[in-house]
């Protein structure tokens, strides 16, 4: 555990930094705090902790594996008699420890950091539009919306409104008003503008429509492109509800059923990683027989190992994303790690290649 710890501050450290760089370019120049970038990071972590805790677990065994090959006490162990499978069940019981944090990430500290994420980025997506209205300025807050307001009255009013929005390829939208409010609540920002027009040119007919108004409600979200307020984020649902979706959950969410079915599935493959890699790197580690050079070779072949997995993991999701119906392929690498162990542990307890083992340890030991 204290490896795993070392290195847990070590990986995680290095990828939330390289990540904060962008992000503290991105909000401290949209005028945020340094309070709204210490929140946004915070919510970002348990992502990262998830991302980085089979390296982690994979790292700190090998460490482990490493140092009791080099301070001799594994030839002391495997001269005492005790059989692989013996010599396996600490480190058996650490991954377990780490795949049952693992999932508690996955299955719910997760979710909730990126469903706050979600809802404080719109917050912020708000914001930003909010604050961007400024008088005698023409505004292009998204892609084919131009916004325009000829002043901020005392009040801090708006007067002679304009907006176009081209964002419709059939349809474009031109609002004009005389005066307009930016009304504020705890969860969104809306523009209440009074005596204007709204015309509305069809791009196929070329007709021209309109329609005057008193006042006219917009959502400042909008501006922003960010207007899925009323959608349900899906990872607010439980694993086992994702994986059998109902009819209503895929029009609460907005979402097709084959990425619900793949979000469930990556919350449970992901603790299958932290529970494999480490037991690939001690059942590596304990093949072969003793050299003064160390066990280097032994760790390039486990680190090789690990990477082969991970990128056929990678490979195996890009076909499930295509074809749901292929989701066991999701676990098929953790399966293929386990068979890995499976048989390096059977071969190293086979009596012959076992008593040879002790044998070459005990001499190199002398």
């Amino acid at each position: 555990m204290g490896p795993f710890a070392i290195f847990s501050l070590i990986l995680i450290g290095v990828y939330w930094v390289g990540r904060a760089i962008g992000l503290f370019d991105q909000l401290i120049g949209d005028g945020q705090s340094l309070s709204v970038f210490i929140e946004i990071m915070a919510l970002f972590l348990p992502r990262v902790v998830a991302i980085v805790l089979p390296v982690v677990s994979f790292a700190a065994s090998v460490y482990v594996c490493n140092r009791l090959h080099s301070e001799s006490e594994m030839v002391v162990l495997q001269s005492s008699g005790l059989s692989p499978v013996r010599l396996m069940r600490p480190f058996l019981i650490f991954s377990l420890l780490v795949a049952v944090f693992a999932g508690v990430l996955s299955h719910y500290l997760v979710p909730v950091s990126l469903i706050q994420l979600g809802q404080r980025q719109s917050e912020l997506a708000e914001d930003l539009a909010s604050r961007m209205i400024v008088g005698g300025r023409f505004l292009h807050p998204n892609d084919g919306v131009t916004f325009y307001a000829s002043e901020i009255g005392q009040d801090g009013s708006l007067i002679d409104i304009f907006l176009h929005d081209q964002r419709d390829n059939t349809r474009d939208l031109t609002y004009t008003a005389h005066k307009a409010v930016l009304v504020r609540t705890d969860t969104e920002a809306r523009l209440v503008m009074y005596e204007g027009l709204i015309q509305t040119l069809n791009r196929t007919t070329q007709h021209l429509s309109k329609i005057q108004f008193d006042e006219f409600l917009l959502d400042v979200s909008t501006l922003t492109g960010r207007n899925d307020s009323h959608r349900i984020n899906p990872h607010g649902f439980s694993t086992f509800s994702l994986l059998f979706p109902t009819p209503q959950m895929i029009t609460q969410t907005g979402v097709e059923l084959s990425e619900l079915k793949m979000l469930a599935h990556q919350r449970l493959e992901q603790p299958l990683q932290s529970l494999i890699y480490p037991l690939i790197g001690m059942a590596m580690l304990m093949v072969g027989s003793f050299s003064r050079f160390g066990v280097f070779r032994q760790i390039a072949a486990a680190i090789a190992v690990v990477i082969t997995l991970s990128t056929l993991s990678v490979l195996f999701r890009d076909q499930v994303w295509s074809d749901i119906s292929l989701w066991p392929l999701m676990y098929l690498a953790d399966l293929m790690g386990a068979i890995i162990v499976a048989f390096l542990l059977y071969q190293l307890s086979r009596p012959s290649r076992r008593g040879r083992a002790v044998k070459f340890a005990a001499s190199g030991a002398t």
